[in-house]
């Protein structure tokens, strides 16, 4: 039995992919430490994993994180060498008495480029979106003196660098954060790229049942068209958006079925259309299954989730990696990208029939699905294949 200690942001995109491997690997008879908030210390504790707690000092920074500037890139890697700033001393401080014999971490969220190093033990990194063979920008746009925000960068990531006593490498391998082995959570077919070494396995979706609300009215659904649409768990306080939707949607023939989360109020919806269910929390995976398009913000769970069940989608992207997913959804001809600013009742109307009228949106999705392969098992079965076997592979003296 080894001793495994798992390190995540405190995301919900970045958490849920890596639950399933962390209850796998207990099945398997590791011995499983997870260090993650407060929030998810009953799901953590239900797979039977040790729950370790980032502490305030995390959960302060999350709250009031304030970025430096506006540009999208330079903006993801300040906030990845701010929380790594923050997260590192806190979980050197709570595992100071402890030992592992290997760690998992999150790409952009796990500080794991410093602590390979600073733990000296096997590190597995775990992609729970996108791994790029090179980076969204030309090297002229990250030369030193570019842009402020990015200098910005440069500073924070010398002075870490220093505090931990490791050189200071092209920005390409902090933002990669490669590890011994690299899971990725899809299939090579979907990520795209050309240039990823023996060390980067492809496994799939990992997505287990979730215990979801069983009370949804299924019944409803039947024999109907069905959309779907959510904009996730984290920013989709959007009521203008979902009004719009209503105003556009309410004569279709289908049944619509909005999902708007605990942060915008549901009782501001009313006198809602005969053909709309709106709710805080819908049972997506169940949607899914018999859903015939997917309005969707992009996320990455949520679109392989819809991709597994050949669901089309429009993609409303808004922050991060959502503007990336949205555009591999389109380049393999799975669903449309649509601009929040830009959406109008018409353009939405005029979409959501496409999609639903043209039947290679949701062949293309199909065909996409079938690439993560899971008749060979999900991803997180897959992963905990690789994970052991490297181990084991280590401990026998190969490091191949």
């Amino acid at each position: 039995m080894a001793n495994v200690l798992f390190v995540n942001g405190n995301l919900e995109g970045h958490f849920n992919p890596t639950l399933p491997v962390a209850a796998e690997l207990i099945k398997r008879g590791e011995n499983v430490w997870y260090f993650c908030s407060k929030s998810f210390e009953n799901k953590v504790v239900a797979i039977g994993a040790h729950f370790l707690e980032l502490g305030d000092v995390i959960e302060d920074f999350m709250h009031y994180y304030k970025p430096g500037g506006d540009h999208p890139f330079y903006k993801l890697l300040e906030y990845i060498i701010r929380y790594d700033n923050v997260m590192i001393p806190q979980l050197l401080q709570v595992i100071k008495d402890m030992n592992f014999d290997y760690i998992i971490y999150d790409s952009i969220l796990g500080g794991g480029f410093f602590l390979k190093e600073i733990l000296n033990i096997p590190v597995i990194c775990s992609n729970t979106t996108f791994v790029m063979d090179k980076l969204p920008l030309p090297q002229r746009m990250l030369e030193p003196g570019f842009h402020p925000q990015l200098d910005e960068f440069y500073h924070l990531f010398s002075s870490e660098c220093k505090k931990w006593n490791k050189e200071i490498p092209d920005v390409y391998d902090f933002f990669i954060n490669k590890g011994d082995i690299n899971i990725v959570y899809t299939s090579r077919e979907f990520n795209g790229g050309e240039y990823f070494d023996e060390s980067f396995h492809f496994v799939g979706p990992s997505i287990k049942s979730r215990n979801e609300n069983r009370n949804f009215p299924f019944e409803l659904l039947k024999d109907k068209k069905t959309v779907y649409i959510s904009l996730g768990t984290i920013n989709n306080n959007y009521e203008e958006f979902y009004q719009l939707c209503i105003k556009a949607l309410q004569g279709l023939e289908a049944k619509i079925i909005i999902s708007v989360g605990t942060k915008c109020d549901i009782t501001l919806f009313k006198e809602v259309p005969e053909n709309f269910v709106i709710v805080e929390y819908a049972p997506q995976l169940e949607i899914l299954k018999s859903a015939d398009l997917f309005i969707t913000h992009g996320g990455f769970n949520s679109v392989s989730e819809a991709l597994i069940y050949g669901v089309p989608m429009i993609v409303v992207p808004m922050v991060n990696d959502q503007y990336m997913t949205a555009k591999r959804v389109a380049e393999v001809g799975a669903g449309i990208v649509m601009k929040m600013e830009e959406i109008t009742n018409e353009k939405l109307l005029t979409n959501v029939n496409l999609l639903l009228e043209d039947s290679k949106y949701r062949e293309a999705s199909a065909e996409t699905g079938k690439t993560f392969h899971l008749e060979k098992g999900y991803g997180y079965e897959k992963a905990a294949d690789v994970i052991l076997e490297y181990m084991e592979r280590q401990k026998n003296g190969s490091s191949k």
